[in-house]
């Protein structure tokens, strides 16, 4: 008789959570009845670094992890988790997304590691508060609106859209600036106080991304699912949050693989982008997410009258909420993964 598999599905929750946790009363319900389909048993595994040692006994004990807790979350991070998840894998226990390709993939410097892809641009790297400082005057310079991003972080938290305002430059250089927390406003000040705003991005190994300013309007934003290195499903949202004129935030329709106006950004991401991208951070297939996403902007039109995707972030840490399209394939895929290993 086979042993019976398991995996864990991990997301963030105090004692209570924990304690009353079942494989129905939560976002993943759909993945635990996958998992079943399989033959395989699939439990919650809440975490808090208040309990992590729990946590870690309980993830030795089985053949499989997928983690949904984002990088920083109502002021914990993830630094504890990580290194309990490196030991989880370090005993042959299958780990999504592993630290080591969310420091890989799961970070904004992405952008400028693939700046010379067709989905790259004109954009720079910030490694300091003072390469700020002295570097960003000249590129806004032209008048063109430009977006800066800290490189960890997530619900539009440190990620600005800033523009010189006009004639301001060779007096006292003045920005109109706004964030893409829901409900941010703008704000005008001086060159040099938003960029004391923001000395935090550069806390520790902290840098910046300074990329152009691609509007949301008309095409919206397509969010490409993938899991590994398949195409799963698609979101598309009219984004409102780095628009000057105020605007109600609209909802993500979600579609599946099939859908047939991004057929063209399905097939240049799974056959031309994703390979030059492992290549380029030098991940293999097998330690691809299992469920992760990148998120794309039309930008200006090629001679061809193509209008080209812009890639605006990639999301690997918590991707949720997702298409149900993608819940048979994360499975599959976890499925595979746990079965090669535990052969």
């Amino acid at each position: 008789m086979k042993p019976e598999r398991r995996v864990a599905i991990l997301w963030r929750g105090d004692r209570k959570a924990r304690n009353q946790a079942t494989t129905e009363n939560n976002r993943f319900s759909a993945v635990f009845a996958e998992f079943q389909k399989h033959g395989f048993r699939a439990e919650p595994a809440i975490y808090d670094d208040s309990f992590a040692e729990e946590v870690l006994e309980q993830l030795l004990d089985v053949d499989g992890v997928l983690v949904w807790v984002n990088p920083v979350q109502d002021g914990a991070d993830r630094a504890v988790l990580n290194e309990v998840l490196r030991e989880v894998a370090s005993h042959g226990v299958f780990v999504s997304t592993h630290p080591d390709t969310i420091l890989k993939l799961g970070t904004k410097e992405v952008l400028f590691q693939t700046r010379e892809m067709d989905w790259g641009g004109d954009i720079y790297l910030y490694k300091s508060i003072e390469e700020l400082g002295t570097q960003l005057p000249s590129r806004l310079a032209n008048g063109a609106s430009r977006v800066l991003k800290q490189n960890r972080g997530n619900g539009g938290h440190g990620i600005w859209r800033v523009d010189l305002v006009e004639g301001t430059l060779k007096t006292e250089p003045t920005v109109r600036v706004i964030q893409a927390e829901r409900d941010s406003t703008g704000q005008q000040m001086a060159l040099c106080d938003f960029v004391k705003k923001c000395e935090a991005y550069f806390a520790g190994s902290g840098q910046m991304i300074d990329q152009p300013f691609h509007s949301p309007v008309p095409n919206g934003m397509v969010r490409c699912y993938m899991s590994q290195n398949q195409v799963v499903g698609f979101g598309h949202q009219y984004v409102t949050a780095l628009l000057h004129e105020p605007k109600e935030p609209q909802p993500r329709l979600y579609h599946p693989e099939t859908k047939p106006e991004f057929q063209t950004l399905k097939t240049k991401m799974e056959n031309k982008w994703l390979p030059q991208l492992q290549a380029l951070l030098n991940i293999e297939t097998a330690s691809l997410p299992i469920i992760w996403d990148a998120d794309f902007l039309s930008g200006p039109k090629a001679p061809n009258g193509e209008e080209p995707y812009v890639l605006c972030e990639i999301n690997v840490s918590s991707v949720h909420p997702y298409p149900e399209s993608a819940v048979p394939y994360l499975v599959k895929n976890a499925v595979e993964q746990v079965l090669v290993r535990r052969k």
